[in-house]
């Protein structure tokens, strides 16, 4: 995935907040890759059934990888685990590009699920160094330099995927985007010292870093967790099959698809820099995350049946603003339920409610899709219908607030 991150340094007795920007794109790399994966797997000889379990095991694996990483950062240190996760998710796109056969193709997802977690480590360095009031602003600026790599990225990958050996060269400039990340964190990123310094907890392990997940307060989470998963849902199952929609409805080339693609990455790219003044002028988080919601339903519904490609593009607009919007809305209320020295562990544990929807989307959505090519968008317009309604019941009551935590 592409990443950017706001380098920043903090005095921590006064809580000064100074910036300077630098920023990388590992989903520039993702983004190059993913729209072809499936058409390369179905090239190798790969079903229907076990080209969901492609899409499958890398959300599967994230799964339980995210808060054991994220709490490993805790007491290791961002800047440390950061750059493990760029080198082996480099050599896991590699592999894939010289693959010989469907084994290595998933040995390589397995990498990435285990380690691919750059945006978790980053929105969690974020956290650290951002004062309260300045959170929904930076998480916002972050996600829409994140979006940027949408723009090129889907470009540049249905171009090289219809010359010879693309998928090849694909691969390999997207491992070499994650080598030259690591490379750049290395050398410019500001670390943070862990919260947790004595020597038992640096030399932590699996088993200590699992009790400490356990210490986790998850009367505070269980809710945002929940909706988490619903709004997730909605918009991966409908793009797990986006492409075969687009070539069904409309006959569209991969070189077109990656043009779509990438104006989505344009909208959320704006749409992020606005979050913040958007967020601020709302007050409630749980009251912007339900706009978010309605508005994911009737955008799915819309782009289920879009008629012409002029409104399919037009419902594109509202899903990409509502994407880009809840994202930051739902980091803030995470990040705010937190401990200082649990943001690491919470904020991976809320990546793992987004890798359980990404596990479970592409299994879902080929079945829908056996029923009927509008089956995904219908299933997501009812998961983002499912999250609405939990909101609106959940913003009657004290346990949806944000709670700051000493």
């Amino acid at each position: 995935m592409k990443f950017s991150i706001l380098l920043s340094h903090r005095k921590v007795s006064t809580y000064k907040f100074q910036t300077l920007d630098e920023f990388y794109h590992d989903l520039t790399a993702v983004s190059m890759i993913f729209p072809l994966l499936l058409t390369y797997a179905r090239n190798m000889g790969a079903t229907h059934f076990l080209g969901g379990i492609i899409g499958s095991v890398y959300g599967g694996l994230q799964l339980f990888s995210s808060p054991l990483v994220g709490s490993w950062s805790d007491v290791r240190g961002r800047k440390f685990v950061l750059q493990i996760c760029f080198l082996v998710s480099g050599t896991s796109y590699a592999l894939l590009g010289v693959a010989p056969d469907l084994g290595f193709v998933i040995l390589a997802r397995v990498m990435a699920g285990l380690f691919k977690h750059t945006q978790t480590l980053c929105r969690a360095y974020l956290a650290d160094v951002s004062l309260p009031d300045t959170e929904s602003g930076v998480f916002g600026r972050f996600n829409a330099m994140s979006s940027l790599g949408f723009i090129v990225g889907p470009t540049i990958g249905g171009h090289l995927a219809e010359t010879p050996h693309g998928f090849f060269w694909v691969c390999t400039i997207g491992a070499s985007v994650f080598l030259l990340c690591g490379g750049l964190v290395w050398l410019l990123m500001p670390d943070v010292k862990p919260i947790k310094t004595n020597k038992a907890q640096e030399n932590a392990g699996v088993a200590q870093i699992i009790h400490f997940i356990k210490q986790i307060k998850w009367s505070s989470h269980w809710d945002h967790f929940l909706v988490r998963f619903f709004l997730s849902f909605a918009t991966l199952i409908y793009r797990s099959n986006f492409a075969l929609l687009l070539d069904y409805m409309f006959n569209f080339s991969a070189k077109t698809v990656g043009y779509i693609i990438s104006f989505q990455g344009i909208v959320s790219a704006v749409s992020g820099f606005l979050v913040g003044t958007l967020a601020h002028w709302y007050k409630d988080h749980t009251k912007l995350l339900l706009f978010v919601a309605v508005t994911q339903t009737l955008s799915l519904v819309g782009l289920t049946y879009a008629p012409t490609t002029l409104i399919l593009m037009c419902c594109l607009v509202p899903l990409c603003i509502s994407n880009a919007v809840g994202r930051v809305s739902i980091t803030k209320i995470t990040v705010d339920r937190c401990h200082k020295d649990e943001i690491g562990a919470v904020v991976g544990l809320g990546q793992s409610i987004t890798s359980l929807a990404r596990m479970l989307s592409p299994l879902v959505a080929g079945v829908a899709q056996s029923i009927s090519i509008h089956g995904p968008g219908v299933s997501g317009a009812g998961s983002a219908a499912v999250g609405a309604v939990i909101l609106s019941l959940m913003s009657k009551k004290p346990t949806i607030a944000i709670l700051k935590e000493d």
